[in-house]
């Protein structure tokens, strides 16, 4: 036996404590907004995950040891880990709510105003996106980032393990848990589409309206070659009403991040 596997047997229980500490923070990381985009280098995830491992590991709690149990130490090791990585993800997917609703926002105005066969390369998700879901994405980004939504991640991330502890080698409480709060995350999804519909509402009513009007003109003016006209006019009045909309969509945006720092954190048992 090297030296190396003497002090890891020696300091089993440090050990199996920073393992399930950086399953969990890993899976937070891979699943939050920016860290987990594909424009970060694997590299540089990897650091973040140790780093913010190493910084929480002594707010943590020490594993439970082991009990007699009869199946392998390794499978309920590899158990208890992906308990862990599920706890982290759902701190991770419950930051990209917003994300994806504003997105979602993006592609219903954009199919309204005639700019959804535009296709730029999209480097936070990897594919490809129109023009208003990147440039919404990136105003949330940017309010986020300004009201310190990563500090909020990251005390969310401490604060789970108040109310989620750390599996054990020989059970997996964190792991039934997670399962109930993926279970609630699911429901809590379903806030999208309301994000989505409220953010879009200005423009796509204002267009709607056009559209009406449009048609009445059609009606009084049979001459006038109506194919030629909407597109100008609905690209142009649907960029008046987004651009007149900014502000109070970065009110929004803001709104909803405190709004789902007061609850995301109460949930962990702040």
């Amino acid at each position: 036996m090297t030296a190396f596997s003497q002090l890891i047997t020696s300091h089993w229980p440090e050990v199996l404590t920073f393992l399930l500490v950086l399953a969990r923070t890993s899976g937070m990381v891979v699943s939050a907004p920016f860290w987990g985009g594909t424009a970060v280098p694997k590299l540089v995830r990897v650091v973040i995950a140790v780093s913010l491992s190493i910084a929480i590991y002594p707010l943590v709690q020490p594993a439970p040891p082991a009990p007699a149990q009869p199946e392998p130490a390794l499978v309920s090791l590899l158990i208890a880990l992906g308990g862990e990585v599920l706890c982290g993800l759902v701190v991770g997917w419950a930051a990209q709510l917003l994300f994806a609703g504003m997105r979602l926002a993006g592609q219903q105005i954009e199919m309204k105003m005639g700019l959804g066969i535009a296709q730029l390369i999209d480097p936070q998700n990897g594919g490809q996106t129109s023009l208003l879901p990147a440039f919404l994405d990136l105003m949330v980004a940017l309010v986020f980032l300004a009201l310190n939504g990563h500090h909020l991640l990251i005390q969310a991330l401490v604060s789970s393990y108040r109310l989620f502890p750390l599996a054990g080698e020989g059970s997996v409480p964190g792991g039934i848990a997670g399962l109930d709060l993926s279970h609630r995350l699911v429901v809590a999804a379903g806030g999208i589409f309301p994000i989505a519909l409220r953010v879009s509402a200005p423009v796509v009513v204002g267009l709607l309206l056009t559209d009406i009007v449009l048609g009445v003109v059609s009606r009084a003016i049979p001459q006038m070659n109506l194919f030629a006209v909407v597109l100008p006019v609905q690209f142009l009045f649907g960029a008046l009403l987004f651009l007149l909309s900014l502000p109070v969509l970065v009110w929004f945006c803001a709104h909803l991040i405190a709004e789902g720092g007061l609850l995301l954190l109460p949930e962990f048992g702040r």
